[in-house]
């Protein structure tokens, strides 16, 4: 009788690891399905029907950051690595990581941070700047924005590649791909729907365990990429600058429109790539 009762907590023991994978990895592919343009093959599994709830399936959005930022960093290591005249312009590298990103997201972020710069700054009212928000059509606040972001989100990547090589610079990207979720999790977990409907209202809102999940692996990401190759300082100071992104999207999106919504969510994504790409950069050069 022990020997059969041992047997049967070791075989729930079992049950529950292999159930515990297999939530992950569906999670995983919801994200990939419903975040991004990749197409989910059906030998990886089944996405789930409809809209995904995100109470639990937001834990994966730090891996897709991870997965996406890989993906992004494919052609210029490729045309790097084959090209006659290697090593290629770090500029042009840069640019093409970055272009190589927007085109596996659809220019999901882009997109956000375009619509929250005019509508946050558009509008006089909050019904207004939700109206604003929802518009197709790009404003000057939001062409604004956007330049300024591909502008510094290029910049900080060739300084990486010029100074430390495509695969060290990488290495930070995906770093950042990581981190940059954190921002995002943080204004989704910490501020209400904006709207009663939308993306956001009907996506949920994550757990706290996904929340908390997702600081861990901003945390994990930075200081197993980040700290061997660009120092502690390095480390230290990106990972200030992510908290101070999550916390600044916060206090604009409270201020403007006492709420979340998904626009909100892909520009905090944009704002967090670009403060920790500067706190890396403002003591990489520190062993």
């Amino acid at each position: 009788m022990p020997e059969m009762s041992t047997q049967n907590e070791n075989r729930s023991s079992s049950n529950r690891a292999v159930q515990y994978v297999s939530d992950w990895w569906q999670d995983i592919l919801d994200c990939i399905a419903f975040f991004t343009r990749l197409p989910v093959p059906s030998f990886l599994g089944t996405i789930s029907e409809g809209m995904p709830k995100m109470k639990r399936t937001a834990r994966a959005m730090p891996l897709i950051g991870l997965i996406l930022a890989f993906l992004a960093l494919i052609p210029a290591t490729l045309f790097n690595a084959l090209a006659m005249t290697s090593p290629l312009p770090s500029l042009l590298l840069a640019a093409m990581t970055i272009a190589s990103m927007a085109i596996v997201t659809g220019g999901l972020h882009e997109d956000g941070l375009s619509d929250v710069a005019d509508g946050f700054w558009g509008g006089h009212t909050i019904t207004r700047k939700l109206e604003i928000m929802k518009d197709s059509r790009l404003g000057s606040y939001g062409a604004t924005a956007l330049f300024l972001s591909l502008t510094m989100r290029i910049s900080i990547v060739y300084y990486l590649f010029e100074n430390y090589g495509v695969m060290t610079g990488g290495i930070a990207y995906m770093a950042a791909g990581v981190a940059s979720r954190v921002p995002l999790m943080h204004v989704w977990h910490s501020l209400p729907a904006a709207r009663l409907t939308g993306l956001s209202a009907g996506l949920g809102c994550p757990s706290t365990t996904s929340y908390g999940i997702s600081i861990a692996m901003g945390a994990l990401a930075t200081a197993l990429m980040i700290v061997p190759n660009f120092g502690l300082a390095a480390g230290i100071s990106a990972f200030v600058m992510l908290v101070l992104a999550s916390l600044l999207m916060v206090y604009l999106a409270r201020l403007h429109i006492k709420g979340q919504t998904g626009d909100v969510l892909g520009a905090s994504q944009q704002v967090g790539e670009i403060f920790f790409g500067i706190g890396l950069l403002l003591f990489a050069s520190i062993g």
